[in-house]
């Protein structure tokens, strides 16, 4: 057993992968993407590997290049795609320090957000006018964006509030 199999989700078959593909340490792994390794180990394979496969390449890529990573966030599940890609907002639920401990992710929890609370709505604004109101997976392609339903998060300041949403819209453009 190699040092590799330290990483979580990190099995014998994976480790014995990666190992082929010549990671055979934990540094060796060290900035490389989840879809740079997934490629190859489908290149290795010789066929297109079942997405779970990238879901847990996701997650390694978090354990290896984050600080400190939250042991919470390393489940292979919650780096599957709806918890990636951007929310109907812009926002990615994976980004988050409130998921999943706090928070589930905005299409499982259907817009009905923590800082509700502090607004008094029932579901997020943007998400009752793109998914209930316009049955949009996501306000990228609105012509309105941003739009006044993109309301302040209360518990950061407005500087804060001002790059989220620069970072969303951007992320939302790019599609």
């Amino acid at each position: 057993m190699s040092e590799l199999r330290k990483i979580p989700n990190v099995g014998r078959q994976t480790e014995k992968d990666l190992i082929a593909m010549g990671y055979t340490t934990i540094d060796s792994l060290r900035g490389k993407s989840a879809e740079e390794l997934y490629l190859e180990e489908c290149a290795l394979r010789g066929f297109t590997l079942d997405r779970c496969q990238l879901y847990l390449y996701r997650a390694v890529e978090y354990f290896l290049n984050t600080k400190n990573p939250d042991r919470a966030k390393c489940a292979w599940w919650h780096w599957k795609d709806e918890f990636v890609q951007p929310s109907p907002c812009g926002a990615v639920c994976a980004s988050c320090t409130r998921f999943p401990a706090d928070c589930r992710g905005c299409r499982v929890i259907e817009g009905k957000v923590y800082w509700l609370q502090y607004t008094g709505d029932d579901v997020c604004p943007v998400y009752g006018c793109c998914v209930g109101g316009n049955g949009m997976k996501d306000c990228g392609t609105c012509k309105n964006l941003p739009c006044e339903k993109f309301t302040k998060d209360p518990t950061v300041s407005d500087e804060e509030n001002a790059a989220h949403l620069q970072e969303m819209v951007d992320r939302l453009r790019r599609g």
